[in-house]
């Protein structure tokens, strides 16, 4: 039937929280009811807290629990291959998955896309991989330079990342989130979030917070996550003695309460692609501090919607923040210029309208006769 929905398997390791899985969160949320495509989710490893979030949706998701670091993984794609070219799948969405995803794809007789969420240093076996893609999105200009290094600039395309603004509506007691968290009443609140990992530099950051505890002593840094740093992490904290400064509550799962209560949002990461992290502070209207990697100068702008440092410099980052925390008037301002550059670029439906494009041009290169 020429005008059936055209079945779209999107492949991801789980739906652990990070900003790719909320990225394919939002994109099913918004494009479940597109009568064009038939959407299905493949979940290699396990389900992760962001399951139940989509399998409310109704679509169809498949677990297919296949063993980390194991030989084993193999059989566990061979099996989605299988059932790829049963259904015959249309498209293949890969993310994450980038030294095996766009193969498996091939493999499956589908079209496939490659979504590229970082600007890290790719690996050979990542590079081929997706080399073989029909299309590669890279979620910024910066991540799409480095992605043109190894494949074809006519098979690279740019897709910002992008957020619903409606769960940002929510009206939020300051003092009541304050509270919440052990933060005493009329503190400069400064806010990061991301997985405990080394690539995050939040021990860069906690240095740097020393002394802008110094220069400003009402400041409180929450750190919300989890991860294999989170052990280092404390104990740093313990050992500069900045308990009663600085937080690690673990994953918050409700970050927009704090994000609508905090002063100033600050990403420390030593590479990037596009942080959902930054996009949800904008979508706050949250001046921001951030290190000069990947995507983060696409959103941050120097003396408008935030301040840019380089990555591991202390003391740089110090010198922002506290230059942020102590001028009400520069806050604002860039917390405006922020919301106003959101809403310009960075909306869901804006997004997912592109996705939808990049779809049928896929779509139509797969029905486009071979000579």
């Amino acid at each position: 039937m020429p005008n059936s929905p055209k079945k779209v398997a999107v492949l991801l390791p789980s739906l652990h929280v990070g900003g790719a899985e909320k990225l394919v969160a939002e994109e099913l949320i918004y494009m479940k009811d597109d009568p064009r495509f038939a959407f299905e989710l493949h979940l290699v490893f396990d389900r992760g807290p962001f399951f139940d979030r989509v399998a409310s949706l109704g679509l169809p998701v498949y677990v297919w629990n296949a063993p980390h670091k194991s030989i084993r993984v193999l059989n566990a794609y061979a099996d989605i291959i299988k059932h790829l070219r049963r259904t015959r799948c249309d498209i293949l969405h890969n993310h994450l998955l980038d030294h095996i995803g766009p193969i498996v794809g091939k493999l499956a007789g589908a079209q496939v896309l490659a979504t590229v969420h970082s600007d890290k240093p790719y690996s050979a076996m990542e590079k081929l991989a997706l080399a073989t893609s029909d299309l590669v999105l890279a979620c910024g200009s910066q991540v799409k330079n480095n992605i043109c290094k190894f494949v074809p600039a006519g098979k690279v395309g740019v897709l910002d990342n992008a957020i619903r603004t409606s769960d940002n509506k929510k009206d939020f007691c300051r003092d009541n989130v304050l509270k919440k968290f052990g933060i005493k009443a009329g503190s400069k609140l400064v806010i990061s979030l991301g997985r405990f990992t080394s690539l995050k530099g939040f021990d860069v950051l906690i240095e740097a917070f020393r002394r802008v505890v110094s220069e400003v002593p009402d400041a409180v840094l929450l750190i919300g996550g989890d991860g294999e740093e989170k052990g280092r992490l404390t104990k740093l904290v313990e050992s500069y003695r900045l308990g009663g400064n600085i937080i690690l509550p673990g994953m918050v799962i409700e970050v927009h309460e704090l994000l609508a209560a905090c002063d100033l949002y600050v990403n420390s990461s030593k590479w990037e692609g596009l942080p959902m992290t930054l996009l949800e502070a904008m979508a706050h209207g949250k001046p921001m501090v951030a290190t000069n990697v990947g995507g983060n100068s696409e959103v941050v702008h120097e003396g408008s919607t935030g301040i840019l440092v380089p990555p591991e410099d202390h003391e740089r980052l110090s010198n922002a923040i506290i230059r942020m925390l102590k001028d009400d008037g520069a806050r604002k301002k860039a917390g405006k210029a922020a919301w106003a550059l959101f809403t310009q670029k960075y909306t869901i439906d804006k997004h997912c309208e592109k996705l939808a494009e990049y779809y049928m041009q896929l779509l139509r290169k797969k029905t486009k006769p071979q000579n």
